[in-house]
């Protein structure tokens, strides 16, 4: 029973924050994670419009990093012709904060029944 009720409580959760959560549950599958790809790119445009400010393609880059880990502000400022200082700021402001924010949000939901079940507390990073 307890599993189910974990279950639910996670289909309950607002789709950008179950998202979040899930693409960090199962970060080591690259098969689940392209599944929620395009759909975390998407939440992120339209809730943060300024992550667009490199297009759909930058956008993808720093969902792609906040993801997997893979890419760098030196790169990303070098494709993009500006200083990797100024690439870091831009996905720090823009992207990270974002999708760390509903990363958060959806552990916060989660944990009172964490609490209750187990007596655990979840860490957000």
């Amino acid at each position: 029973m307890e599993a189910g009720e974990i279950v639910a409580a996670v289909i309950g959760l607002e789709a950008r924050f179950n998202l979040a959560l899930m693409a960090r549950v199962n970060d080591g599958s690259m098969a689940f994670l392209q599944g929620v790809f395009d759909d975390l790119v998407s939440f992120v445009a339209h809730h943060e419009p300024d992550a667009m400010e490199y297009g759909k393609a930058g956008l993808q880059y720093w969902v792609r990093h906040w993801l997997t880990g893979f890419g760098s502000f030196r790169e990303f400022g070098r494709e993009n012709g500006i200083h990797h200082e100024t690439a870091g700021s831009f996905y720090r402001r823009h992207v990270e904060v974002v999708l760390h924010g509903w990363l958060v949000a959806a552990c916060g939901e989660l944990e009172p029944l964490l609490q209750k079940i187990y007596g655990v507390e979840l860490e957000a990073a």
